[in-house]
């Protein structure tokens, strides 16, 4: 993904020096192109069109490298603004980005009733896969998992990393059941999908998954629904890992489970 986005936005890894020869070939071509027009219109010094000539060259050529060097100034704008909302690691959004449409589409919500749900995601025994094969096989796993997250939610659906191993799945005008499904259908493809390793050894990995909805309660702000997705997500650990378990309704004073 990141390559594609170099591409789009026509960003590429230069050194110091590579510009520094790209300035020196640009100020060179200037007195070669003037050259070359005086050349080829036969042009002296002592012509009446030369300064008019010249005076144009120079508008036009100042107009046109200023024109270049702001589409490049914007799109390395654009493209260090979108990368900001990325992780580098697995190109999924970001806690920031995950924030920002969460306040958009809980908005959404308030003023349309337009439901939303959010699955919190965690690797298990991930620590185990990091201390028996190294990091750089721990990266290999998350980058797998958060692909196979990627190619199975919906294109309107945010999917991020939030933590370590802990990625989150914003579902806009998503219902519980929608959402359960979606969570499932992750939760068999992560279970059923090995891991290919540098080597040609394959490890398998599993996963568990909080749900909580709009549909189910009325949270006041998104952190009240983050928080019910994460409770469930810990239920899921708690009660055996590998696992879809969905949000339960607590009472607010006693924080235990309402019946």
């Amino acid at each position: 993904m990141l390559r594609i986005i170099q591409n789009l936005f026509c960003i590429s890894e230069q050194s110091r020096f590579q510009r520094a020869v790209q300035a020196f070939f640009l100020g060179v071509c200037a007195p070669l192109g003037w050259l070359g027009i005086t050349h080829v219109l036969q042009l002296t010094a002592t012509d009446p069109l030369y300064e008019v000539t010249l005076y144009s060259y120079i508008t036009v050529g100042s107009i046109l490298v200023m024109v270049c060097f702001a589409l490049w100034i914007s799109k390395s704008e654009e493209y260090f603004a979108r990368m900001s909302l990325l992780d580098p690691l697995t190109s999924l959004y970001n806690s920031r980005y995950l924030l920002t449409r969460a306040d958009q589409e809980f908005a959404m919500f308030e003023r349309a009733g337009q439901d939303i749900a959010l699955v919190m995601a965690d690797i298990d025994h991930f620590k185990y896969v990091n201390d028996r094969y190294g990091h750089s096989v721990g990266d290999i796993v998350l980058q797998q998992v958060a692909k196979i997250m990627q190619n199975t939610a919906r294109k309107a659906d945010v999917v991020a990393r939030v933590g370590g191993e802990e990625f989150a799945l914003l579902l806009p005008n998503s219902t519980t059941d929608g959402a359960m499904v979606l969570a499932e259908r992750i939760r068999e493809r992560v279970e059923k999908t090995p891991i290919d390793l540098p080597g040609g050894e394959k490890i398998g990995v599993k996963i568990s998954l909080g749900v909580s909805s709009t549909e189910e309660f009325l949270p006041q702000v998104f952190n009240e629904l983050y928080e019910s997705a994460d409770n469930a997500l810990y239920r899921a650990k708690r009660d055996g890992r590998n696992r879809v378990v969905k949000a339960v309704e607590t009472d607010p004073l006693t924080n235990e489970v309402a019946c």
